[in-house]
């Protein structure tokens, strides 16, 4: 009768415990099978396989060199279980053919491999070669998957040192980034220049003053394409989830979502035109001469030493010139006449309330079936764990398997507590936001400069003229025309 010893490994860096179980019924199965005596069994907990510089398989080396010559088979599920790195897994097969005339067997398959064979070499260099590329596969896959869940999850993924204006704290589930006080000032000098239309190479001067120790201007351009800074990272993509940005939990930016995505929208489109946002000229970017064209912003001093500020046509002299405090108040007198009346306000706020109670219904339905397929996940998550451990699947299917729900329930926990959030919050947005309605004025003159500027731009959709000492506009949005006949006098 033919002898074998076997060799089960189970690997520190990531495989279930459970697949020594399995090795063990592989092995055993195609020894029974194959009138193959056991003689005995070498287990290697913990170890990668990376290497052969591992205590274990020394034991396993050393007892085949003082009992070869009782041996005939060296057995393991397959040959991935015997090395990861092929290259150095075949000289070292070879060897101990070539030594000891012990033959390797991978029992999963079914074969008797012979390093002095050309075809079974072969046969056996190709299923290394498959089993390592298969384990890579997996590997980027497990991790894809892992990432993707914690991005999910709201947590920072990315390794390396912190990114230019953060600290990291915190180890595993509990890192996290915290603000550098020393460093967020630069990063807001590069955000507050870049949209007053400080040439980039301006700002990298300055910033490196202020302490960018990185060169060039590309440095200046991370810092501003980099949605961390307004509180969400880039994720690649992953099977079902699609990737993109995800936002962090217990996270603070350094700056609004409103400046970067103005940042961003300015960077795309490439132009060249600087504006320069001043809170004493909110309008410059938003007020348009008579001709179409946008009017800038000047400063004049005078004999007191106090400025005095004007809008002017950006083409031609002789068409605008205004001053500054006259067109705010004219448009503060614009803004109070387009304020809705409280009956008006009353009324949208009854049907919004019906239309509203119709979207939390609908809230309601949509969050008890997403809890439901939650708790359905999670029942899958057992059944497929229970296979796994009764050996009624693969171990490549429990993996795929395991990520694909984890990742699921992740999600689907995160839609919960969003809809559990958004449908209270909406209600409260609803009642504590519709009275500013009756107060236009008041709502632009608490904005800041950016908002001023979006404000004007969403009610008069971006044409808002200036000729002849009034404003002129060819549209105004719908809820705001009450009074137009007397606006068009202001």
């Amino acid at each position: 009768m033919k002898k074998g010893i076997r060799y089960l490994r189970f690997s520190s860096d990531g495989q279930s415990l459970h697949s020594i179980e399995r090795q063990d019924l592989i092995t055993s199965q195609w020894m029974n099978n194959s009138g193959v005596e056991i003689v005995d069994t070498f287990i290697d907990e913990g170890h990668t396989a990376r290497n052969f510089d591992r205590p274990d398989i020394k034991v396993l080396f050393d007892f085949i060199k003082k009992n070869h010559d009782q041996i005939d088979y060296l057995v393991v599920a397959e040959l991935t279980r015997f090395s990861r790195i092929a290259g150095d897994a075949i000289n070292m097969v070879t060897k101990i053919q070539a030594l000891y005339d012990v033959r390797i067997v991978s029992a999963s398959r079914g074969s008797i491999y012979d390093c002095m064979d050309h075809n079974s070499f072969f046969i056996m260099g190709l299923e290394f070669l498959m089993g390592n590329s298969e384990n890579i596969k997996r590997q980027n896959d497990i991790n894809a998957g892992i990432y993707t869940a914690k991005a999910i999850k709201g947590l920072w993924i990315q390794g390396g040192p912190a990114p230019f204006g953060y600290k990291k704290e915190g180890k595993n589930e509990e890192r996290r980034l915290v603000i550098n006080e020393s460093e967020a000032i630069v990063v807001r000098y590069i955000y507050e220049a870049f949209i007053s239309g400080v040439a980039l190479y301006k700002i990298k001067e300055k910033a490196k003053e202020l302490g960018l120790k990185r060169m060039g201007t590309t440095a200046v351009e991370r810092i501003l394409t980099n949605p961390l800074y307004y509180g969400f990272q880039r994720v690649k993509a992953w099977k079902q989830n699609p990737g993109g940005l995800y936002p962090l939990k217990n996270h603070e930016p350094i700056v609004d979502p409103t400046t970067w995505k103005l940042v961003n929208e300015k960077i795309k489109r490439g132009t060249k035109e600087r504006k320069i946002y001043d809170d004493q000229i909110p309008l410059r970017g938003a007020l348009r001469c008579h001709c179409g064209k946008l009017l800038t912003g000047a400063a004049s001093k005078g004999k007191m030493g106090k400025y005095y500020y004007y809008y002017k046509c950006s083409i031609a002299s002789a068409h605008n010139n205004i001053n500054a405090e006259k067109a705010h108040k004219q448009l503060s007198g614009a803004l109070e006449l387009m304020s809705l009346p409280e009956k008006l306000i009353s009324s949208i706020k009854e049907k919004s309330e019906i239309e509203m109670e119709i979207t939390l219904k609908e809230h309601k339905t949509l969050l008890k079936q997403r809890q439901i397929e939650y708790e359905q996940t999670g029942q899958k998550l057992l059944s497929i764990e229970e296979k796994w451990i009764s050996n009624r699947i693969q171990h490549d299917t429990y993996e795929r398997w395991h990520n694909e729900l984890t990742i699921k329930k992740e999600s689907l926990k995160e839609q919960i507590e969003k809809l559990k959030h958004n449908g209270d919050k909406t209600y409260s947005l609803l009642q504590n936001q519709l009275f500013y309605l009756s107060d236009l004025n008041y709502v632009y003159t608490e904005a800041n400069t950016i908002e001023k500027q979006e404000l004007i731009k969403m009610v008069f959709d971006d044409f808002l003229f200036y000729e002849n000492g009034i404003y002129r506009t060819p549209y105004i949005m719908e809820p705001f025309v009450r009074n137009e006949l007397k606006m068009r006098e202001k």
